[in-house]
């Protein structure tokens, strides 16, 4: 298992660029709330990255080698959901942090 993660490690570590930002979504990652996200997501482009990388972890997670290398660890969630259902989640909540940014109605607090 380990050898498979650190397989797959090697492959997207090829394909980072230097200027790119790492950010791994893991079970264990911090939790954090709508109004988090949008802050962080705030600072991160602050630091003008060529691109933030969201990696969502496989079933075995994501090999420590890259958990060491990414700038944040978040968890979407204390369950545990399918790699498809992570990245409808996922996308779901960056378009809410965005609108939150540009205090657009999308968002109740």
């Amino acid at each position: 298992r380990q050898t498979l993660l650190e397989k797959e490690a090697e492959l997207i570590r090829s394909r980072l660029q230097p200027r790119d930002m790492l950010i791994v979504l893991d079970e264990n990652g911090k939790m954090m709330s709508s109004v988090q996200l949008s802050a962080q997501l705030n600072q991160w482009m602050n630091r003008a990255p060529s691109r933030l990388i969201f990696l969502i972890g496989g079933s075995y997670g994501v090999a420590s080698s890259l958990q060491q290398q990414a700038e944040a660890r978040l968890s979407l969630s204390g369950l545990t959901f399918p790699h498809q259902l992570v990245r409808l989640l996922f996308t779901e909540q960056l378009y809410r942090a965005f609108t939150i940014l540009r205090n657009e109605k999308y968002h109740h607090d």
